[in-house]
């Protein structure tokens, strides 16, 4: 993540650039003493995330978040203060965290890591819909798939939640009245490379991990409804109206298992 860190006190700023050494992910852009030396930066810098102290000389913590916040929406902030009462402040602008000094190294690392975490989860482009029937959003768009075996194919990845599908596992559950032979062994290898193929007209091939017959996806790389309900996330809950994707006969098993989750 590119950062920057606004503190009017020079210890504040050593004591951090020291740490986010640490933090895989952290580009620290630069550092400023003042509010209106950073406004001035980010006017050609991008900044996907903020440390800044609430209190110092000049604009404040806050009012500068206020404003970072109007140039990058998706930007994420780290308070500091001396003060709990800002705190609440810092919560109303929807800080990923904010930090009460004198802090220890590992709150400064834990608050990071959890702005990391928070922001990865941001970048998620990719929705799957199990729910009924099973479709593929890419920023808000579906994935017209041209292939009918390729969509089931990862169809079948998702429902296994990142656990791999050997070839054989494949056809026995997508091609089950074909004889598991080299033409069918072939024909899944095809269609495991349309799919990759067609995900990648969607910059979305990061979905699938595919190498010497085994294959699988990468959950970190997108958000699933049935992921969130196993995961006993209200709102799918409240979703979940007992339809799980409903154009293939393999995923009754998994819904014998979700009924439980039905309100």
């Amino acid at each position: 993540m590119k950062t920057i860190l606004v503190d009017d006190e020079q210890a504040a700023i050593a004591l951090f650039a020291y740490e986010a050494e640490k933090i895989p992910d952290i580009e620290l852009l630069g550092a400023f003493y003042s509010a209106e030396e950073a406004l001035d930066y980010v006017q050609d810098h991008p900044v996907e995330l903020a440390v800044l102290d609430i209190e110092m000389n000049g604009m404040n913590g806050i009012l500068l978040g206020r404003m970072l916040t109007a140039l990058f929406p998706d930007i994420l902030l780290v308070y500091i203060t001396a003060y709990e009462a800002y705190a609440m402040q810092a919560i109303r602008l929807h800080a990923a965290a904010y930090l009460l000094k004198p802090y220890s190294s590992e709150e400064l690392i834990y608050s990071v890591e959890t702005a990391r975490l928070l922001s990865k989860r941001r970048r998620k482009r990719i929705f799957v819909k199990t729910f009924g029937h099973f479709d593929v959003f890419v920023d808000g768009k579906p994935i017209l798939f041209r292939s009918g075996k390729a969509k089931e194919l990862l169809a079948l990845l998702v429902d296994r939640q990142g656990g791999t599908v050997n070839t054989d596992q494949a056809i026995c559950t997508l091609w089950e009245d074909r004889p598991n032979d080299e033409a069918t062994q072939n024909l899944c290898s095809k269609v495991t490379r349309g799919l990759v193929k067609e995900l990648k007209e969607y910059n979305a091939q990061d979905m699938v991990i595919a190498s010497r017959g085994v294959r699988s996806v990468d959950t970190e790389t997108f958000q699933c409804d049935l992921y969130a309900l196993l995961q006993n996330d209200n709102a799918a809950k409240r979703n979940f109206v007992g339809e799980y994707m409903v154009d293939y006969s393999w995923a009754e098993e998994r819904m014998a298992q979700l009924t439980k989750y039905m309100v």
